[in-house]
């Protein structure tokens, strides 16, 4: 069984590599715990959000996606994936509003 997760991430992982990575285990380091899922297919939501906001995730691992985002992008990705959750975006928010407003994060998702 594929166990599939989203978490925000650190870009200044030294042990991530956004290029030239060698595809195992080659995803940045948690800051934030593993979202809870969404309906369906708990990646397809990462996917969709990625698409429709114009962003191209990168794959830097057999089973994982990144995507640099602001900390507004990540807010607008937990509006669009939990609008029908509120007391999870409720968490969600506040654990992004303590992010720095001046730097950027990684939107991860990964399959193992």
């Amino acid at each position: 069984m594929t166990i599939c997760a989203v978490y925000i991430g650190d870009l200044q992982d030294p042990s991530f590599k956004w290029e030239g990575g060698d595809w195992n285990d080659n995803v940045p380091r948690a800051l934030s715990d593993m979202f809870p899922p969404t309906d369906g297919h708990y990646n397809a939501c990462y996917h969709e959000w990625s698409e429709e906001s114009g962003f191209e995730p990168k794959q830097t691992d057999f089973g994982g996606w990144v995507v640099r985002v602001s900390k507004a992008q990540l807010l607008s990705y937990v509006e669009y994936c939990y609008k029908s959750e509120p007391s999870t975006m409720n968490s969600l928010r506040t654990f992004i509003d303590s992010l720095d407003e001046a730097k950027q994060y990684a939107l991860v998702a990964t399959e193992f």
